[in-house]
């Protein structure tokens, strides 16, 4: 009689499960590899380090069903294909090398990362073509860390152990029960490669996510694993760096995002809040001479915009609300791809809850969707955000709308009343979520507001109308008129009904303002305001005394140009009236947004002079956050 299988779990999918468990396990072990050979790096508790090691988990998951996908397949295929010896051993030495290379990958990053402080990615593999010298580099990096390939045949033989043991012993003795497998198999091969959550078309897992399992932004390569950064990176543009300035001190005359603070003045240790409002355009604004007389959606945000530091030429850094927050906060506008999406998600910045709280601030942040829902929270975490307020937190729901989360008037209600119990001073921040497709508004609140040529005016009314109730209660508050208001939409809506707002600059036209009920701020400016703007003048607003880098413009101070930028399938750069657009290597138009609503005119031949300069300083800008980018040079040491 032939040997039976040593292993007692013998079917075929006891097998496939158990053998891509053994690799989780591996990948593990291979983390922890990862940490000692770098403790110098990583500062961390026992509690952050399981709280670490528990998140990698989801990111090897995503990696290891990468790895064995083909390996899968094989396996989950109909017919009983693996009776036939060959395959077996096909197989077998499928799952030794894909799994071999991934670990592989795990090692050398464990000796890479002090030289690279991040895990590898594809662009980074992309660069070894740029060196003359590999062949000879490869050969020193095998003799002088013969130590890593040495725990790499550890983990090898550990695959091969792994491969000896769990072995099938039995099939499916009829087709019906294989097919039953094959689909159960395939929702749960899906629902791994997206990171385990199928809810709310939450994005797949991505760089990003690894900041809900860490306090510091460098500890996401304790996370991560290498084949994951490989795989999310891969086909993805490498970030060239630019050349357009030769000399630095060139560079710096033109443009410069280092911002040194008057330190003669004595900090102010305000309260800050960041309210962010779902698709708010500027086209809700009764502000407008094409809205004034109807009145607008938004009457209680308008006289309160009235009351504060404003301004009718203000932009959003970009198209989505995964955008708004990396440019509020971080003073980082995003360009051809989120920043939260980009390889430079993980890239130490500094942020406004970051800087406040070496002030001893408290830092907290609200969104009624699910809790995770768009990276929101981790993004927090990475930047200094100690306390997340979701749906969870908000822990009723009997007040959803059903598909986004919480509805905006009880959600800002419970805003405030834990505003009322944080200790002074505190920086917070809540993100509306009412006025997003469907356009839903609750029942009882049906009729009563304005309705507009598109139905997301009437969810606008509804949030202007929460926000009306929720300063209504704060006015009462202590802390209140210690408090600095930031209102911002975070991009807006994709139904634009005039012309002014359905062209690339219209587009991004976003109410932005500074209410500040103590203090005596209240005034329209002729400045061009962005989201990216509100880092520096909140700290200039607060007298904050240390050196920090934002690629926005303080708007308090009138020496900067009056500067603004986004990206519309080409940069549009800002100065003053004018925007000139640009296509990464020469301009392509330029036009008086403020007289030329429809930018009809283009003046690119008749202003040669002016536009010349604006492309410098648009080149000295690009320069600057390209580069720092790649070199991870975004906070000042």
């Amino acid at each position: 009689m032939p040997k039976q299988p040593s292993f007692s779990f013998r079917n075929l999918p006891s097998v496939l499960i158990f053998r891509l468990l053994a690799v989780l396990v591996l990948f593990s072990i291979s983390r922890l590899h990862f940490l000692i050979s770098n403790k110098d790096f990583f500062n961390i508790n026992t509690k952050e380090a399981l709280l670490i090691f528990w998140g990698g988990v989801r990111f090897d998951i995503v990696s290891v069903l990468y790895l064995n996908i083909l390996f899968i397949l094989i396996y989950i295929l109909p017919g009983n294909l693996l009776k036939s010896a060959s395959l077996r051993t096909f197989t077998d030495v499928l799952f030794l090398i894909t799994n071999g290379i991934g670990i592989l990958a795990n090692c050398i990053d464990a000796v890479y990362y002090q030289f690279n402080l991040r895990r590898t990615t594809w662009t980074s593999l992309n660069e070894l073509q740029d060196f003359n010298n590999l062949n000879h580099l490869l050969i020193s990096f095998l003799w002088r860390y013969w130590y890593v390939w040495a725990v790499w045949l550890v983990f090898l033989f550990m695959l091969y152990l792994i491969i000896k043991k769990i072995k099938i012993g039995q099939f499916f003795k009829n087709s019906h029960a294989h097919f039953d497998f094959s689909f159960i198999a395939l929702f749960f091969i899906v629902a791994g490669l997206r990171g385990g959550d199928l809810r709310h078309a939450t994005r797949p897992l991505g760089l990003n996510h690894a900041g809900e399992y860490v306090k510091q932004a460098n500890q996401t390569a304790l996370v991560f694993n290498t084949p994951f950064t490989i795989f999310k990176t891969l086909g993805k543009q490498k970030a060239q760096r630019l050349t357009f300035f030769k000399s630095d001190k060139e560079l710096e005359t033109e443009y410069s995002p280092i911002h040194i603070p008057d330190t003669s003045k004595v900090f102010s240790p305000l309260n800050v809040v960041i309210i962010i409002i779902e698709s708010y355009s500027e086209e809700a604004s009764g502000l407008l001479k094409k809205n004034k007389t109807s009145g607008g959606f938004t009457p209680f945000l308008d006289s309160l915009r009235q009351n504060s530091f404003y301004s009718l030429n203000s932009f959003a850094n970009g198209k989505k609300s995964i955008e708004a927050l990396p440019a509020l906060w971080c003073g980082v506008p995003s360009f051809t791809q989120p920043f939260v999406l980009s390889s430079f998600s993980t890239n130490t910045l500094n942020s406004l809850p970051g800087l406040l709280k070496s002030k001893n601030y408290h830092t907290s942040f609200f969104h009624g969707a699910p809790n995770g829902s768009m990276g929101f929270q981790s993004f927090a975490n990475l930047v200094g955000i100690d306390h997340y307020f979701g749906k969870d937190e908000y822990g009723n729901n009997e007040d959803s709308d059903g598909i986004w989360g919480i509805w905006d008037e009880p959600f800002l209600s419970f805003f405030g009343k834990k505003l009322d119990s944080f200790p002074q001073p505190f920086f917070s921040t809540v993100f509306t979520l009412s006025s997003h497709d469907p356009f839903k508004i609750p029942k009882k609140y049906q009729g009563k507001f304005k309705k507009g040529p598109h139905p997301i005016y009437e969810t606008l009314s509804y949030t202007d109308f929460a926000l009306k109730a929720f300063f209504e209660k704060a006015k009462s508050k202590p802390w209140f008129k210690n408090t600095v208001f930031v209102i911002s939409g975070d991009h807006t809506s994709s139904h634009a009904t005039l012309p002014e707002f359905s062209n690339s600059v219209g587009r991004f036209r976003v109410p932005i303002f500074f209410y500040y009920p103590g203090g005596q701020i209240a005034e329209q400016s002729d400045k061009n305001f962005q989201q990216s703007d509100v880092l520096p003048t909140v700290l200039s607003l607060l007298n904050f005394d240390k050196p920090y880098l934002a690629f926005g413009k303080n708007l308090l101070d009138y020496k900067p140009q009056n500067y603004a930028i986004n990206y519309f399938g080409q940069y549009q750069w800002f100065i003053g009236k004018y925007v000139m657009q640009f296509d990464g290597e020469k301009p392509q138009g330029l036009y008086n947004f403020v007289d030329d609503k429809l930018l009809k005119n283009n003046l690119l031949l008749s202003d040669n002079e002016f536009a010349k300069k604006m492309e410098l300083n648009l080149k000295g800008f690009l320069q600057q956050y390209q580069n720092r980018m790649i070199d991870n040079r975004l906070t000042i040491k």
